[in-house]
């Protein structure tokens, strides 16, 4: 096993996906943002005005939803 997705098919489960309008506005600049491209989170935070905490929050809530993958110090939409 090595992530969340390899549980959950063990289990027989599918991860529910959250609509566009299920995010926060912070959530839903995010995801805008990384439909253009990869970016690291400062590059997030320079494009969006965002502060760093509320930041943090909406990139978490992406990818717990299964919207966004974090890889080498990269976030992508993964839609």
């Amino acid at each position: 096993m090595t992530c969340a997705g390899d549980v959950l098919e063990l289990f027989d489960l599918v991860p529910v996906q959250a609509s566009h309008t299920d995010l926060g506005a912070t959530a839903q600049v995010v995801l805008a943002l990384l439909g253009d491209g990869p970016l690291t989170a400062d590059e997030i935070a320079r494009a969006a005005g965002v502060e760093p905490a509320p930041l943090s929050a909406s990139l978490m809530e992406l990818e717990l939803a299964g919207r966004v993958t974090l890889e080498d110090g990269v976030y992508r939409a993964s839609v």
